[in-house]
């Protein structure tokens, strides 16, 4: 017996046509929300858009406990002239003990860079407070915090507090640009609303 390939398709066998387009609707489905969950992570969550990485998680915890200190706080580290104004704050990570560490609950010591903004009133980015420097934070309960004040003998106060292999870097190192750009962003948003 022979089939006949020119007669029309039996009624229940459904056309491919419908079978690829359910796998093209599934494909766009995939590919949307991976799209949505990069942007969320990225833009819709006001978090940080880095890495998860041990050194980013140091960095940010640092950079949260600045935003939370107290106005007595803030002069304990060397940031005498605060006050009550709301303080927006990143670190960068130059190393930490035990450099042997790898979850933020093992580091006892954080060695890095602070950039902070003071928000006031009436006062845009260029012209606010700013605040930074290397510092140095024993993660203990309070965290007992060093950072190294400008003027006459700031290289020799890095190194007081800084260990020699992060030094050179202490001396010169600023947040890199995506950290700026997130804490502008955060500054300028929080300004509207002073």
């Amino acid at each position: 017996m022979t089939a006949d390939l020119t007669a029309a398709p039996e009624a229940d066998t459904p056309p491919r046509s419908r079978g690829r387009a359910r796998w093209i609707a599934v494909a766009v489905v995939v590919v949307a929300v991976a799209v949505a969950a990069v942007l969320l992570r990225v833009v819709g969550t006001g978090g940080s858009s880095r890495p998860p990485t041990l050194q980013n998680q140091l960095a940010d915890r640092v950079a949260a406990m600045f935003e939370q200190a107290t106005p007595t706080d803030h002069h304990r580290h060397g940031h005498h002239t605060v006050g009550e104004s709301k303080v927006l704050c990143a670190a960068k990570t130059l190393g930490f003990e035990p450099t042997s560490a790898t979850t933020v609950a093992e580091v006892r010591v954080f060695y890095g860079y602070h950039f902070c903004a003071v928000i006031e009133p009436g006062r845009p980015w260029d012209y606010a407070q700013k605040l930074s420097g290397p510092l140095s934070v024993e993660l203990t309960e309070p965290p007992v915090v060093k950072v190294a004040e400008g003027g006459l003998g700031f290289p020799d106060r890095v190194r007081a507090i800084i260990p020699a292999p992060y030094q050179e870097a202490a001396l010169q190192e600023l947040l890199d640009e995506d950290q700026m750009r997130d804490l502008r962003k955060r500054f300028d948003a929080e300004a509207a609303k002073a």
